[in-house]
């Protein structure tokens, strides 16, 4: 099987009139992601605007660029379907909602135990807010 096409683009082109603001064609689209108490975006809120462009994230290890993916995912999938930390390549299980909504930061010993806990930010009443903002430009008919 080959995946060339002579007739049909392998990558599906946007039909309909173009967005002069934005350069973007029709549908919905991210304006602006907003999360509060969300994994170690800690007691303020904390905004990333893209304005329904496409966006790059970057940052150095530990600057939260997985946790606004995986809250980004928290909005999107339903929670039976989210494996969190998948955008660092982590293993299974290493993140989940708790540890988000509580803001683990890092393991601690527990001597009397020989074992380990994770440390966080949060009690456990705590709440974390994600506001995802989509768009959609409209066109007259």
């Amino acid at each position: 099987m080959s995946l060339i096409s002579s007739e049909l683009p392998l990558i599906p082109q946007q039909s309909g009139p173009s967005d002069d603001t934005l350069g973007i064609g029709p549908g919905f689209r991210l304006t602006r992601l907003e999360v509060l108490n969300w994994g170690t975006f800690h007691r303020s809120i904390w905004s990333f605007t893209v304005d329904g462009r496409s966006a790059l994230l970057t940052g150095g290890v530990g600057s939260g660029k997985s946790t606004l993916v995986d809250a980004m995912t928290t909005l999107l999938l339903p929670a039976h379907k989210i494996a969190y930390n998948k955008a660092a390549g982590a293993e299974a299980k290493e993140r989940d909602l708790r540890s988000y909504v509580l803001g683990h930061y890092k393991n601690e010993r527990v001597e009397a135990t020989n074992s380990t806990r994770p440390v966080g930010l949060r009690n456990a009443s705590s709440y974390s807010v994600i506001l995802g903002v989509f768009s959609k430009k409209r066109f007259p008919n």
